[in-house]
């Protein structure tokens, strides 16, 4: 397991896990960057949607 893969699972609590299933936590961080990239994105900012904390303005 790479260094960042193990940085990875210790900022996600998963070190203990990541010691005894490392190719499962290699997988998951795969699928999630698999799903990130998959996301659409603009390079807009006006077309992003209004941030939940920010109600619109009248």
């Amino acid at each position: 397991m790479d260094e960042r893969t193990k940085t990875l699972a210790q900022a996600a609590g998963l070190a203990a896990t990541a010691t005894r299933f490392p190719a499962d936590v290699e997988e998951a961080l795969a699928t999630l960057a698999k799903h990130k990239a998959a996301l659409p994105r603009s390079s807009d900012p006006a077309l992003e949607p209004t941030p939940a904390y920010q109600g619109p303005r009248a």
